[in-house]
């Protein structure tokens, strides 16, 4: 072919190329019909390249063919869009196949954007596979298009392809079995492919296993049989996945692929694979004789030596279980307790061994082998031995968590008469008052007030003891007052964390919740606020600083707080939600700028597009180390890569902070970005992987976790999503009307009406579940402005009716008596003198604003229905009226509302009672006077003012986002 055709196929794809960007499909389906007659009459400049020629004449064609195929199904018309789902198809199943790179990329992309069409973007590839067995570009990017794609099926034909046609590459027979395995480990796979592939997978992984030469010194292995750690760990990997657990037992034991192989080599990774193995497979007997030979001490030195490198818990773990599941075998719970005796007598420091031999005298205690009396000398024992680490309580009530009150109460009292009379060592003190606390308080609801004075005074009094005598051993730290800022906690720290979580005990509200008084959350603070004057980097104290400032209803401060928590990377997975769960709720807008401080630690907003730029970064940088793993073979860390991208790309978290996000935009202005409407309104099963764990937590193993009492309503999840995801689409048909754009609904009318509520008490607040089921109405009479035929006029006034009650209800709820108070008022604000309230609480700002989300659709519709321009099928016009001056009065009442505890926080005497309410309680429950002494020297006058002004200006600030917002 001519350089000058060339020039032209150039200049004229670039024209096509920039029509398509500039979405003008009309005039990129003009250029392409006038190119392909160009390039079917193009005649090759001379006899010997007629051949190459023409076979370049072809590819062009059917690359441009394809290309025209895309512009008609991406083209706005319908006619034009069904013209290309039939071109597109009809290329797919030409004869012979289509096998040139570029023209398969844009079928490809094409099939891509079509429903239903999976198998066949796969069956292209294979055709034209099928054409050009030795083409390896075709078949890898094959491969790629499927791997990358998490289409494991694909990936592992076009695997079984290559290794089939390149059979010199040994790493495609590895790729076929680890595809195998993907499929079979697959959710999404159908359960014959499960079955069938996962059969593949245990054949292929047998044939690896059998073909590796028993014999160690013999140097060439077959090309198919498996030659290091990383692969045989594969192979483990896919018996593991089909319960074959005594295979995994068996190949570690054998000969060629063992422990002792050269292989394995008795590395640690396939040692604790064996111990895994043998207490799933049930092999007790074996089980215990190989944890006992691993624990035991040697008469040889050189095994004494790295006896502390066996000390790992998982190989005592198996030891003890065994002993609890033979235990009709004679002697051999004793026989295990001199084992233990034994080891602990050579490393008289080790952990795991004082934890097993508590752990094998409770089993001997449940068969009534050895008395309560064995048993708490055991635990005795232990804390002599750990005591000065701050693991030993939470290892003792790990112990003690099935065993009744008696036996407790001894194990703490001996604990605390252990350090009694010797506060020179803050760790085991510490230790003690977890322990107490643990006894007397948790799980206690007769706990007399005194008893957690008592505790509170006692640690606030050694908290502060200890922080003195830390000064005075170090003087420097007197005169370089910042020193503490490089810190990221002591251990002394735990005092008040204690004495914090000790005011902080729920009263039960109902038989399902418990909650924490308003009051005893500002005392907390008052004291965690103190704490971090010291150590302002206290991980476990500013989670929970963060929690009660929101449950006070100061989200400016929490999110301050949140952003010196640095979160990371996965920790927007993990962490993120101590925070972020209904933020929208409680603090849309954003905070008065702090100085030198980043935009996200002020606006929510922006720390919420942060998290979501994390799910967006983590979902690239995985996809681009897929394929270096393979090449790398490194197979068991790939599949949890893997592993780590569907829980990323399915997270739970990453719903809510994208529907949160854009409810806060709505909130805020009205309307909502589309950045991340495809990840709200994905209803796929979602994967929860919040964690709880960063909160201290002394409360007994039978009762719920401390953090428990912190939260923000219940926890959201699916029922929540759901519901989310309703109130998205809503606005977003309103949006699509007002814009006049065709409405998809992803969500289907006659599941609208389906929508179960009758499971939302376990993760709706009474707000949220109150606006779903308006919501569900107001989705009703959107899509029949839009023209739908799915409700009837009678309906749909019906659901305009429901709205109205809906109205009149808040209307009553919100109305202010002569007292300037209202129901919702008194229910959700703090008392700063009974019967007056103060301040808001959380619980007034979700109600408030998931209430004006609410106002702004019905302001919205109201706004369509008016506009003479827009054909929409009009509403009954009485009832339109009714319900715009009720949605005026409703809002009126919230600002009225919000004006009036503005008022009371404005009173004179509100900082001096926030002092007050720190260090010497309240009116209806005040502190007795030691503890007032002890709080009177450990908090600074300066500093307490200042904290209680802030939360003073953090509620104001509040306020003023309600009263700033306009329908």
């Amino acid at each position: 072919m001519s350089s000058s055709n060339d020039a032209v196929f150039l200049r004229r794809n670039n024209q096509i190329q920039d029509a398509i960007d500039s979405q003008n499909m009309k005039q990129a389906l003009q250029l392409i019909e006038k190119l392909i007659p160009i390039i079917v009459h193009s005649e090759p400049t001379t006899a010997a390249t007629l051949l190459a020629v023409r076979d370049q004449l072809t590819r062009e064609v059917a690359s441009k063919q394809a290309w025209k195929a895309n512009v008609l199904f991406n083209h706005a018309d319908e006619t034009h869009k069904k013209k290309g789902i039939a071109e597109t198809l009809e290329l797919c199943n030409v004869d012979p196949p289509i096998s040139d790179l570029d023209s398969l990329d844009i079928l490809h992309r094409t099939l891509r954007k079509m429903d239903d069409h999976t198998e066949l973007r796969s069956a292209i590839w294979e055709r034209a596979a099928k054409a050009k067995p030795q083409d390896h570009a075709l078949q890898m990017r094959w491969f790629k298009f499927g791997y990358e794609a998490c289409d494991w099926k694909s990936a592992q034909k076009a695997a079984m392809s290559l290794q089939k046609n390149f059979p010199r590459e040994r790493k495609y027979y590895f790729w076929a079995i680890f595809l195998c395995y993907l499929v079979s480990d697959d959710e999404a796979s159908s359960d014959g492919d499960r079955k069938l592939f996962g059969t593949l997978a245990y054949r292929f992984a047998q044939k690896a296993i059998s073909e590796v030469p028993s014999d160690p010194t013999e140097l060439l292995s077959p090309p198919r049989a498996i030659q290091t750690a990383e692969e045989l760990l594969l192979v483990l990997r896919i018996l593991e996945s089909q319960d074959r657990w005594t295979e995994i037992v068996q190949v570690l034991d054998s000969e060629n692929a063992g422990l002792s192989s050269r292989i394995v080599n008795n590395d640690r990774t396939f040692m604790l694979a064996k111990v895994t193995s043998l207490g799933v497979a049930g092999l007790w007997e074996e089980g215990h004789s190989y944890a006992k030979s691993l624990l035991a001490v040697s008469e040889e030195e050189a095994e004494r030596n790295t006896l502390h490198e066996r000390d790992d818990w998982k190989y005592w773990n198996l030891l003890i279980v065994a002993v609890r599941h033979l235990e009709k075998t004679p002697g051999l719970l004793s026989d295990t307790q001199q084992h233990i005796e034994k080891f602990i007598e050579f490393l008289p420091k080790s952990r795991n061994a004082h934890i097993a031999l508590m752990d094998i005298v409770l089993t001997g205690f449940k068969r009534g082998e050895r008395t309560e009396d064995d048993l708490v000398v055991a635990c005795q024992r232990y804390f002599d031995h750990h005591k000065h680490k701050l693991y030993a309580f939470k290892d003792l009530r790990g112990v003690l968590e099935t065993r009744d009150d008696r036996l407790l109460h001894r194990v703490a009292q001996h604990c605390m008469d252990s350090v009694e009379g010797k506060p020179d060592d803050a760790i085991p003190l510490i230790n003690a008052y977890k322990l107490h606390y643990c006894d007397r308080i948790s799980g206690n609801n007769n706990a007399s007030k005194s008893s957690i004075e008592t505790l509170v005074r006692n640690c606030l009094y050694f908290y502060d003891a200890f922080t003195l005598l830390a000064k005075t051993q170090d003087p420097k730290k007197e005169s370089q007052p910042d020193t503490a800022s490089t810190m990221e906690s002591r251990p002394t720290d735990d005092f008040c964390i204690i004495a914090a979580m000790a005011l902080l005990q729920p009263t039960p509200v109902g038989q399902k919740y418990e909650k924490i008084s308003n009051t005893a959350l500002i005392r907390a603070a008052g004291i965690l606020e103190r704490l971090l004057i010291d150590s302002p980097h206290n991980y476990e104290a500013i989670l929970m600083l963060i929690r009660i400032y929101l449950l006070l209803g100061a989200g400016s401060i929490a999110l301050r707080w949140f952003g010196k928590l640095s979160v990371k990377q996965m920790q927007y997975e993990s962490v993120a939600h101590n925070l972020f769960t209904r933020f929208a709720t409680i603090h849309p807008h954003s905070a008065p700028p702090i100085e030198g401080a980043e935009y996200k630690d002020f606006d929510a907003q922006v720390t919420f597009i942060a998290a979501l730029d994390f799910y967006r970064h983590a979902n690239f940088t995985i996809k681009t180390s897929l394929m270096k793993g393979l090449d790398d073979g490194t197979y068991v860390n790939l599949d949890d890569t893997i592993e780590l991208h569907k829980r990323i790309r399915d997270s739970i978290c990453r719903r809510m902070w994208a529907l949160e996000l854009r409810r806060m935009q709505r909130i805020r202005k009205g309307n909502h970005l589309a950045l991340h409407e495809d990840i709200a309104q994905d209803t796929s099963p979602a994967q929860d992987q919040r964690k709880y764990d960063g909160f201290m937590n002394l409360e007994r193993c039978d009762q719920s976790s401390f953090e428990h009492r912190l939260r923000a309503g219940p926890i959201p999840g699916e029922d929540w999503l759901a519901s989310a995801r309703l109130t998205d689409r809503l606005f977003s048909v309103l949006e699509s009307i007002g814009s006049q754009k065709p409405v998809v609904l992803k969500l289907e009318l006659p599941q609208i009406d389906k929508l179960s509520l009758s499971q939302t008490d376990d993760d709706h607040t009474d707000a949220e579940r109150d606006a779903t089921k308006i919501h569900v109405e107001l989705l009703k009479v959107a899509m029949f402005m839009t023209g739908s035929k799915a409700h009837t006029s009678t309906e749909i006034e019906t659901a305009l009716g429901e709205v109205e009650d809906w109205l009149k209800d808040k209307r009553e709820d919100l109305a202010l008596e002569d007292t300037k108070k209202s129901s919702l008022i008194m229910r959700t604000s703090i008392e700063f003198t009974p019967g007056t309230p103060g301040a808001p609480t959380w619980e007034y700002f979700h109600t408030i604003w998931t209430l004006v989300e609410t106002l702004k659709a019905l302001w919205n519709i109201f706004d369509l229905n008016s506009r003479k321009a827009l054909k929409t099928a009009k509403l009954p016009t009485e009832q339109m009226e009714r319900l715009n001056t009720l949605v005026r009065e409703v809002f009126e009442h919230v600002r009225s509302n919000t004006r009036s505890l503005k008022r009371s926080l404005a009173e004179s005497a509100t900082l001096s009672t926030l002092i007050d309410m720190v260090k010497r309680g309240d009116a209806t429950d005040e502190y007795e006077k030691p503890l007032q002494d002890v709080l009177e020297k450990a908090m600074d006058e300066s500093a307490l003012e200042l904290f209680c002004g802030e939360l003073r200006e953090s509620w104001e600030e509040a306020l003023d986002g309600v009263l700033a917002t306009r329908l």
